[in-house]
């Protein structure tokens, strides 16, 4: 099998193991993306959680209104800032940490599998993903587009 068909029959396989895993999950995708993203102690802006999501600020803000109103995320003033911070609250951390917890662990036994190379799988696949994201992404920026530029827009997710 040419390596490109490998490359995507593989992708394939990690995108339904990834669905059935987030089939247990209590938080929808957008309160799990939203919530990764906010618990590494930063509060952002609703316009630098729509530019780190890659999506339009008017869907973020329904996104988070919805998540405020369930109680995951809490919306603040803070001095030096003009417009409003987002932050997960305690039941937003708590929810995270238990959807993530099925999901991190299996990673985690998967890798241990792997033994000694895990940490060089590791660096393979990091370099990987980001070179496969660069190259999507200059398909969806059009002709001309440059992959590194392309890179920039590479975002983190669960």
């Amino acid at each position: 099998m040419p390596r490109e068909r490998r490359a995507a029959r593989l992708l394939g396989l990690i995108s339904r193991h990834q669905h059935v895993a987030r089939q247990r999950n209590r938080l929808n995708t957008a309160e799990l993306r939203i919530l990764w993203l906010l618990t590494d102690g930063r509060p952002r802006t609703l316009r630098v959680l729509s530019e780190h999501l890659g999506l339009e600020q008017s869907t973020v803000n329904r996104q988070v209104n919805a998540a405020i109103d369930a109680g995951l995320l809490r919306r603040f003033s803070a001095p030096g800032h003009t417009a409003k911070l987002l932050e997960p609250t305690p039941e937003g951390v708590r929810q995270l940490e238990e959807d993530m917890a099925g999901p991190l662990g299996a990673a985690d036994r998967a890798l241990d599998a792997i033994g000694e190379d895990a940490d060089h799988f590791l660096d393979v696949l990091e370099r990987f993903v980001t070179a496969y994201g660069a190259e999507v992404n200059a398909l969806s920026m059009g002709d001309g587009a440059d992959a590194d530029a392309a890179a920039t827009i590479e975002r983190e997710a669960p």
